[in-house]
């Protein structure tokens, strides 16, 4: 396959992630790239601190030499200044109210001025830069999101690329953008659904997106059977514009398991403490352990709209002493709760992928995954069982838990399976997309 110029559409990129999805995008991005691609590869802002990979050009708002004419980005700032009102506006020097008469050099000492305040806003108080495009999750999102459109359709028009991949909703406004102004093909990459995040009551204006862009699209890539068979029949795509490309796993040094301040086994649950994940399934399934073995503590690591509601249900179950939350963890602290569990359980509703199971097989730990996840697809070294059947769960976790055999045989299964599920394999499966989409 001929060498081809990717424009790559991101919201997160590590190592500022809040999940998955940007573990996802580097590693495909990177394999991509090792292939002989060319991959430009697109956030709202880049930090600074993004991991270096051969052949991937990471652009942010805020990156220097932009492949955009200084005019145009002072006109794109100045048309979302004058959208979003005051607070935006004194970001602005003077001059760049001016009219056309400007010249290249005035523009060009504007718009370093500009990036300069941003800078100087985003340093001194975070909230307040939150107007200009800084990517996150915070309430002004859908702002940030038609900011990135504008300035990805620039991208679009300005670079000379063969084919535009937009991963996830966030991106979609600004992926069509950039295929109308590049006229280039898009690949629209699905790392979870709405209905997904949310079942039949999920929010109507993403839902509404991800279905137009999925029809827009030459191609959906998606990453698991599990996921495409949800594009295809709740989304209405035709299946041969749906390509299931699975998730893989960083194989990183296993961490030496960690002291942990009790002598009783560990059960972990890790992931975004919300409906598609399950909580719930996870504390009823304890009180059922529990009754049966006293020996055990919960650990439930992350937050989510869920979170309050799980600490209520374990006190009202009674097991409210066996839990420990610890909220939201960064990447080596997460490393240190799987050195000191025993297994880890992720009962997801509705799970694209659970690139964590992954994760937590790498580093030794046997897992037990729901069947309705797409990582179930890919491993056979765990214990798949039904969400909602929390008398399985906590028959497999006093299994697992009670047999030292049983535990032996899935930690080293479990290790040397994952060690064959690389993202360079996903990329070979997404290069032929690519061809598919571009013959």
């Amino acid at each position: 396959m001929k060498r081809l110029k990717i424009l790559m559409i991101g919201w997160e990129y590590p190592p500022a992630i809040t999940g998955g999805l940007g573990i996802a995008c580097r590693g495909l991005a990177r394999e991509v790239a090792a292939r002989g691609h060319t991959v430009y590869f697109v956030l709202p802002r880049v930090h600074g601190n993004e991991p270096q990979d051969p052949g991937v050009h990471l652009i942010g708002l805020n990156t220097r030499d932009l492949p955009i004419s200084d005019a145009e980005l002072q006109d794109m700032l100045l048309h979302f200044a004058e959208k979003h009102g005051d607070e935006i506006r004194r970001f602005l020097p003077v001059g760049a109210y001016q009219g056309p008469e400007l010249t290249a050099e005035e523009i060009s000492r504007n718009l370093d001025l500009i990036r300069r305040q941003l800078a100087k806003q985003i340093e001194d108080n975070e909230a307040a830069a939150e107007r200009m495009l800084s990517g996150g999750y915070g309430s002004d999102l859908i702002h940030q999101i038609h900011l990135y459109a504008d300035f990805c359709s620039l991208l679009g028009k300005r670079l000379k690329v063969d084919l535009v991949h937009g991963h996830d909703w966030m991106t979609f406004p600004a992926s069509l953008g950039a295929m109308v102004q590049s006229d280039r093909p898009l690949v629209a990459h699905v790392h979870a659904t709405e209905f997904d995040r949310s079942g039949i009551h999920g929010n109507r204006y993403v839902e509404d997106l991800e279905r137009h862009t999925f029809h827009r699209a030459q191609a959906v890539v998606t990453v698991s059977n599990y996921t495409r068979s949800i594009i295809i029949n709740r989304y209405g795509v035709s299946p041969e514009r749906v390509f299931a490309v699975h998730n893989a796993v960083e194989i990183e040094e296993q961490q030496v398991p960690s002291t942990r301040p009790f002598e009783d086994k560990m059960v972990t649950f890790l992931g975004r403490i919300t409906f598609q994940k399950g909580p719930d399934y996870f504390v009823r399934a304890a009180r059922k352990v529990i009754d049966q073995n006293k020996k055990v503590r919960f650990v439930m690591v992350g937050t989510g709209d869920m979170y309050p509601r799980m600490i209520e249900l374990a006190a009202d179950l009674g097991i409210g002493k066996y839990f420990h939350y610890t909220g939201f963890l960064k990447r080596d602290q997460i490393k240190q709760i799987y050195g000191m569990s025993d297994l880890y359980v992720i009962p997801s509703v509705s799970e694209p992928f659970g690139l964590t199971a992954l994760e937590a097989m790498a580093q030794g730990v046997p897992v037990i995954v729901s069947k309705q996840s797409g990582v179930s697809e890919v491993i056979e070294n765990a214990i798949k069982l039904d969400f909602w059947d929390v008398d399985a769960i906590a028959k497999a976790i006093l299994d697992v838990i009670g047999n030292d055999e049983l535990h032996t045989q899935m930690k080293h299964g479990g290790l040397e399976e994952v060690r064959r599920i690389s993202w360079a394999n996903s990329a070979e499966k997404l290069e032929e997309v690519y061809r598919q989409v571009l013959s």
